[in-house]
């Protein structure tokens, strides 16, 4: 923000005309801050020529640059602006100037506190909130000497009891009188860019971004490079209290203005926050306050009482024998004093323990405390001495560890270390229970059999010998192995995991090398399907966000889901049946955005805010992990109802016998069985919707068996059946009907359904059936008991193709139950949302058959 004189024509007639275009030195400052830095230079130079004091020509220079203010300064405001929208990157600005400030509320008059009392009087309250800190200030305290002493006091506001007073968080220790101020900073501001800080003085922003990245940014305050302290304290939604960061770096000279320094503070701050300056020391004079999206990297004087604790080595273990040719070296921790994250790790080896000669030198490594040896470092039947330390983020490297020892193996035929291979390194947005992969059991030298694995996972503070997870021995999951639920915390919390592979004669590999991820800020994942207009045929529908936004998705996204994920085929009583994990789902109105005011239909893996579990996962009254369908349509097995390839569908028997065929398998300790139900279809709907993209599941998924071509009922596994096969389920649709239970019409023609906890009993839902026609629109009524706001169950109809919002038809009669899909002949008519609640439940047909589920 270089100011021009030329700009005010008093201005120019008042104060020399100077250069103001400066080179920044490399060591101080990012050239995109030139103009800063041009600003405090050019200030600097107008106060040492017109030789007043600088308060004088700071007030002068305030009342001057009004005119620059309403035309360059403005401009400078909306790019600052811009700043907040593009928050990955955000910068944040304190120069203590309207238009500049991240101080939010102007200083509110103080009517009374007494000491011992957690309430303060105030004039007005219309601008305190409670939750926030604030600064309480009395300027009318004098010093020993009766010069004016400031004494200021953090509190923070725990309600609004009325329009003048409010009650604090904590007593007040001391009273205040009529001449104090409650405010966000008790700062003398001199004027544009300047501002003076007492001892005792505290200084409280609003709430800033600087950005998402779970490693935080940084903070650099240019301010009077003297013995005094600003002490930098930082909250975030991750941090509830003040938490103190030292600074790392201090930069001056160059275009650093004489007797003012850069303190740069490395801030674990993530996302949103609260930063918070109290001076301590003696007093200061602060020039502006940058808050930065990452730190700088621009080097400057270390501050050597910030540099990470000295670590110790783990692996291998001091004195250790057998070592082979390609150990794993480790360090046991990362401590940073100053909360800083590390940056880097360096391992040396040497075969003197003094380190007069270095055999091998990792140099400076990525995040992570392990690092594996190459091949033909180390040799068989040797000793050798080993050292490590660690760096922070600011550049400040720890002492070396302790030197250990160990000797490797007579001979190098073994295990060799796998390395971790899922997730992979440095991944982000990991859920709550990842699948951990390894690279394939590798012998050096000679053969073994794999005969188990071990993973453990430390957190990235933590250590292995005190692992938040540990696999133990597992002679199962060998290659892979997946985190069980509560293990890993969300909130882009940072974890390092690693493991080791066992033969059946050669024993343990070492540890692989450790690699990072980053779990999800929630561990939820949601993704929905809106729908954009009916009519068209199939509708325009759209994947969308939890808010509502449009959103891009690919296979891998669907295949990482972790109820998507987990929909496999399983063998069940000698059936082929396809698993359906739970999941929690919310319906209705998109509230804002480029879709607001659309309807649309979400899913989550986990409990948030607005989503209930699924009616399908609900038994008796209550919940259920999964249920299981039919892989195939309802197959004959004896008076069974099944699901097994390479046969016909059960066919021509009526509604109440096809219950029984399928609750016929629940002998002999078997339970659960039944014939699938609409909950559990509307289920499968919305997932394969959502994974579509849209409704019209011939022309995403495919035709099917709907065009009598070959003619007639084929076997279950007909490659024209199987067309219709979304994630393992044949024949969704096509070659026969499929009846469903827990859907039906009364003597009125409106839809009666099982009650939402899973007791199996009818409630009346008050909607009528549409006529027969291609759906348009979808019922939203819903009750107590029930809703089918969150199904598909038509509510309008048109008997026009091209106007239908589903692609498929519907048909409804008085006092039937519910068919699904369409049969052999039904064309394009047929499909995932073809629904029948046309025949009542006596019927029996060639074309009407059912499909097995089990709970």
């Amino acid at each position: 923000m270089p100011l021009t004189p030329s700009a005010n024509p008093q201005l120019s007639e008042s104060i020399p005309q100077l250069t103001t275009n400066s080179v920044a030195h490399p060591d101080t400052w990012n050239p995109v801050h030139q103009a800063l830095l041009d600003n405090d230079a050019y200030l600097a130079r107008v106060l040492e020529e017109t030789g007043a004091t600088l308060g004088e020509q700071v007030a002068t220079l305030d009342q001057r640059l009004d005119g620059v203010e309403a035309t360059s300064s403005v401009a400078v405001q909306r790019a600052v602006s811009l700043d907040w929208l593009y928050r990955g990157n955000a910068i944040n600005f304190e120069m203590f100037t309207p238009g500049y400030t991240l101080v939010d509320i102007d200083p509110v008059a103080v009517v009374q506190g007494i000491n011992g009392d957690d309430s303060l009087d105030v004039a007005d309250t219309s601008a305190l909130r409670a939750g926030d800190y604030y600064v309480l200030t009395d300027p009318s305290t004098l010093d020993e000497e009766g010069n004016p002493a400031p004494t200021s006091a953090l509190v923070q506001i725990a309600s609004v009891l009325s329009g003048q007073r409010v009650r604090l968080t904590a007593n007040l220790a001391r009273d205040w009188s009529a001449s104090a101020t409650l405010s966000r900073s008790s700062l003398a501001v001199q004027g544009a860019a300047l501002a003076r800080g007492e001892v005792g003085d505290i200084y409280l922003t609003k709430a800033i971004s600087i950005g998402t990245d779970s490693d935080g940014g940084a903070v650099v305050i240019r301010r009077s490079l003297s013995a005094a302290e600003a002490r930098l304290y930082y909250r975030d939604a991750y941090q509830g209290t003040w938490k103190e960061c030292g600074w790392s770096m201090r930069r001056s000279g160059g275009s650093i203005p004489a007797g003012m320094a850069d303190y740069e503070y490395i801030l674990p701050m993530r996302g949103d926050g609260w930063l918070r300056l109290d001076i301590a020391g003696e007093a200061l004079t602060l020039s502006h306050i940058v808050a930065l999206g990452s730190p700088t990297g621009l080097g400057g004087f270390l501050n050597p009482e910030l540099a990470p604790s000295t670590p110790a080595i783990a692996s291998p273990a001091d004195a250790s024998v057998g070592i082979m040719e390609r150990p794993t070296l480790a360090l046991d921790n990362y401590t940073s004093p100053a909360g800083n994250a590390q940056q880097a790790v360096q391992f040396q080896l040497s075969t003197d323990a003094l380190f007069a000669t270095v055999l091998h030198d990792s140099g400076a490594l990525g995040s992570g405390l392990s690092y594996r040896v190459p091949a033909e470092v180390l040799q068989a039947g040797n000793t050798y001495y080993l050292r490590g330390r660690v760096q922070d983020v600011a550049g400040l490297w720890s002492d070396w560890s302790a030197v250990t020892s160990f000797a490797t193996a007579a001979d190098f035929i073994y295990v060799v270390a796998p390395t971790v291979t899922g997730p992979v390194s440095n991944a982000l947005d990991v859920p709550e229970q990842p699948t951990l992969a390894s690279s394939s059991f590798t012998v050096s030298g000679g053969e073994d059999t794999h005969a188990a694995s071990q993973w453990q996972i430390r957190t990235a503070g933590g250590t292995f010998s005190a692992p938040v997870w540990d696999s133990g021995t597992d002679a199962v999951n060998l290659l892979t192995a997946v985190v069980p639920a509560g293990v890993l915390q969300a909130g882009e919390t940072g974890y390092y995991v690693r493991v080791r592979h066992q033969g059946v004669t050669k024993g343990w590999s070492e540890w692989s090398g450790e690699s990072k991820f980053t779990t999800k800020a929630a561990f939820a994942t949601i993704i929905g399907i809106a729908l954009l207009a009916t009519g068209g045929g199939s509708g325009t529908w759209a994947r969308v966000d939890e808010n509502g936004a449009t959103r891009v998705t690919d296979s891998a996204f669907f295949s990482s889901h972790q109820t998507y994920g987990q929909i496999q085929d399983v063998t069940i009583d000698g059936q082929a049946m396809v698993k359906i994990p739970a999941f929690y789902v919310k319906a209705g109105t998109i509230a804002a955005g480029p879709n607001a005011g659309k309807r649309a239909w979400w899913i989550s893996d986990q409990p948030a805010a607005g989503f209930t579990l699924h009616p399908a996962f609900m038994r008796a009254g209550a919940p259920i992990g999964q249920f299981w369908v039919g892989k195939y349509q309802g197959t004959a097995d004896g008076t069974k109802l099944g699901s097994k390839p390479g046969v016909t569908p059960l066919v021509s028997i009526d509604f109440p016998t096809m219950q029984g065929r399928a609750a016929a398998r629940n002998v002999s300790g078997v339970s659960g069985f039944q014939l699938w139900d609409y909950y559990q279809l509307s289920a499968i709907q919305l997932l394969a919707m959502i994974e579509m993209g849209g409704a019209n599941s011939q022309a995403l998924i495919g035709r099917g068996h709907v065009d009598n071509s070959p003619s007639g009922v084929q076997v279950v596994d007909h490659p024209t059946v199987a067309q219709a096969t979304w994630r393992g389920i044949v024949g969704l649709w096509g070659n026969v009907w499929q009846m469903v239970d827990g859907l039906r019409t009364d003597a009125a023609k409106r839809y009666e359904i099982w009650d939402k906890h899973g007791n199996k009993g009818y409630i009346n839902t008050g909607a009528t059936a549409p006529a027969n026609g291609w759906t348009v629109s979808l019922s939203a009524n819903a009750g107590a008991d029930f809703d089918l706001g969150r199904l598909f169950v038509p509510a309008t109809t048109d008997s026009a193709e091209a106007n239908g919002t589903t692609a498929d038809q519907s048909y409804a009669n008085a006092n039937c139950v519910a068919y699904h899909g369409g049969s052999y002949g039904y064309g394009s008519s047929a499909g995932l949302f073809a629904l029948y609640v046309s025949n009542a439940a006596s019927n029996a047909y060639t074309d009407l058959g059912g499909r097995l589920a089990k709970v």
